[in-house]
């Protein structure tokens, strides 16, 4: 007799449907794919990878989302304050039992207040944490040295290895980085002094990537060349430099620093589209270099010829660019 079964979604192993919903975000999976049946359901209770991102939710689908999702089961929250949820974090805080957090390995608060801040990094698990990010929308200098030693002990985990940035410079300058910190890809949206810089590199032999939204203009223009000793920083690889407005001999100074990368990327608002001079920049100090993007806004009272542009494009023409860089 032939084998009439009829195949059921029950015969698939729970772990073929958990990497199913490892590409699905928290919301799909609550609301879409939990309802369908009592199967699916109790496979969704005991799923353990949430992503929760509770940027642009209902307030409706935030209270259910915290409701049916076990803290214990989040690896990766992002909490957000705007006109929209402004009081978003409060009420995460007063629904959520934060001590059961105990396996984030993302945590991304965004325009949080410092009391929140500190609320949070006190009751969470920041054991396993790999990245962590943090925008500050309102300071409480009451609580300032909280806030320096609650980040200092995130930045000296040993499991991190990412960390994104939008605090006050002055409050950065007060972080203390430990020796050997493990942290591989660093993003600082605020501004930053050259000697905060210095210190964060100095202190992370694994840092290979950093990227600088904010101006880099104090940063390039207080470097002094020659140092004494000289200080350079091998182990980056990868840097972004943005709204940059210097010369470009201020920025050679600084590059001289960053031997070993791979790859740079410029964004600012001073012509330095001199191909002739990177090249020969390049060649000397940036061996290593395989990936160079630029990209710069001349504002000049002068009015540049069809000729003036041609020789610029002219100067990346080079086998250099065209063959060696392409």
């Amino acid at each position: 007799m032939s084998n009439n079964t009829i195949p059921s979604m029950e015969a698939l192993p729970v772990e073929l449907l958990y990497r199913i919903f490892d590409n699905l975000d928290a919301q799909t999976i609550v609301f879409s794919v939990r309802p369908v049946c009592r199967f699916l359901r109790s496979v969704v209770k005991t799923y353990d990878r949430h992503i929760l991102d509770l940027k642009l939710i209902s307030k409706l689908n935030f209270y259910a989302l915290c409701r049916l999702i076990h803290p214990q089961n989040v690896i990766s929250l992002v909490l957000l304050n705007d006109e929209l949820t402004s009081n978003q974090i409060d009420l995460f805080i007063s629904l959520v039992r934060l001590r059961q957090l105990t396996r984030l390995r993302s945590l991304t608060l965004l325009n949080i207040d410092e009391l929140q801040l500190n609320v949070i990094l006190k009751r969470i698990n920041l054991t396993v944490l790999t990245f962590f990010s943090c925008t500050i929308r309102k300071y409480d200098d009451r609580r300032r040295k909280t806030t320096n030693e609650l980040l200092a002990s995130i930045i000296a985990q040993s499991s991190l290895e990412k960390i994104e940035f939008d605090i006050k410079s002055e409050r950065m300058l007060q972080i203390s980085w430990p020796i050997n910190c493990t942290i591989q890809y660093l993003i600082i949206n605020g501004s930053i002094t050259i000697d905060n810089l210095f210190t964060i590199l100095q202190c992370s032999p694994y840092l290979h990537t950093i990227i600088l939204k904010e101006s880099c203009n104090k940063i390039i223009n207080n470097i002094t060349v020659p140092f004494s000793p000289p200080r350079y920083f091998r182990q980056l690889r990868s840097l972004t430099m943005e709204k940059l407005d210097v010369t470009i001999d201020k920025l050679e100074s600084f590059l001289l620093l960053t031997p070993s990368l791979v790859y740079l990327k410029l964004i600012g608002e001073k012509n330095i589209l001199d191909g002739k001079r990177w090249e020969q920049f390049i060649e000397i100090n940036l061996p290593h270099l395989d990936k160079f993007e630029f990209y710069f806004v001349e504002c000049s009272s002068i009015k540049k010829t069809e000729a003036d542009l041609e020789l610029i494009i002219a100067s990346f023409r080079t086998p250099f660019w065209i063959e060696h860089k392409k």
